[in-house]
């Protein structure tokens, strides 16, 4: 049996007390302390998971206790940088909440600490954890997939609290999954559509380094009652098709079906696809979060860096920045609504 790996818990919202915490279940780790600002959450969560030391101040739980990881979900994202260069310092790794810090500048001093104590920092950008995902990177990769032409995405959402938020709480996720299926990209257009402070629209045109064009439409105009994502990539005579997480299509060129024939399916040239079985009783969850948490504590047991730490981290921070330098161009030009 693996030992038990020592964890805190930073945050004790509904989000963690009703799914996030359940996510790591199969792992081998040890829940010894929670923080969070709020007594009564606390209170609850401590009872709910058996939890016997409880901090309202993360800087004290660190000190007072010997943690081999923190997994942090505040709700203020304007604390996580601070929160996780406190991890840093105490020798403890870290899965935080995006983002990790809001600028570049921040994220390589974050960096440079990770280097120096040899603990990992990643944040939850689970969208590249989740299979259906997993399975369109698979694809990508085939010799007779050919060369990735063209990346349409639609990623809504309902009203958040503000524009800042959905920037670095929303965009950023889509931002980072088309990096990780697309390779590294550069924004070179953005017109935002604004119906008040909470409520705005965004498309965002990028390129790939090999020439691949693509194009990100997100909103906090819809509502999440509704399926709100869907994802397609193009290639020469292939696509691929990602419809709400849930099922991937994997379009190729069928050949021509004769008049009076049956025919069997071509094995290598019709239609793969693959949907999620609603109906199976399992605790899998197509989102991505137990591949997540899974990474992150075996990357501490066999000490060697997640898929996703800092280093790349970094890179999804400097298009945010791109992003929002854009915004502030097309303001100054009459462009952004």
């Amino acid at each position: 049996m693996e030992a038990l790996l020592k964890v805190g818990l930073i945050g004790c919202n509904s989000l963690v007390y009703n799914f996030v915490y359940d996510c790591t279940k199969h792992l081998p780790i040890s829940l010894s302390a929670i923080c969070d600002p709020d007594e009564e959450r606390t209170a609850k969560f401590a009872q709910r998971y058996n939890v016997l030391k409880t901090y309202s101040d993360y800087n004290e739980m660190l000190d007072q206790e010997h943690l081999d990881a923190v997994i942090s979900f505040p709700e203020e994202i304007d604390t996580h940088y601070m929160i996780v260069k406190a991890c840093l310092q105490s020798a403890v790794h870290v899965l935080t909440e995006r983002p990790a810090c809001l600028t570049s500048k921040e994220a390589r001093e974050l960096l440079e600490l990770q280097r120096k104590t040899n603990c990992y920092v990643m944040q939850r950008l689970n969208k590249r954890y989740t299979p259906a995902y997993i399975m369109a990177k698979e694809i990508l990769q085939r010799e007779e997939f050919g060369e990735l032409t063209m990346y349409l995405a639609k990623y809504q959402a309902s009203e958040y609290e503000s524009e800042h938020a959905f920037i670095y709480k929303h965009i950023i996720h889509h931002l980072d999954l088309a990096r990780y299926l697309m390779g590294e990209i550069s924004l070179t257009h953005v017109d935002v559509k604004r119906v008040d402070r909470t409520r705005l629209g965004f498309n965002i045109s990028f390129v790939n380094e090999l020439g691949a064009i693509g194009m990100l439409q997100t909103s906090s105009l819809q509502d999440g009652s509704y399926p709100m994502e869907q994802v397609e990539i193009t290639g020469v005579g292939h696509l691929i098709t990602i419809d709400n997480i849930r099922s991937v299509e994997y379009r190729r060129p069928g050949g021509m079906r004769k008049a009076g024939t049956v025919d069997s399916l071509y094995e290598k040239n019709d239609t793969l696809k693959w949907s999620l079985n609603n109906g199976h009783m399992s605790n899998f969850s197509y989102i991505g979060f137990e591949n997540l948490f899974n990474d992150f504590v075996h990357i501490i047991v066999q000490g060697k860096p997640p898929s996703a730490d800092l280093v790349d981290a970094v890179k999804t921070i400097e298009l945010v920045e791109e992003l929002c330098a854009l915004m502030a161009l097309n303001s100054s030009s009459g462009v952004v609504k």
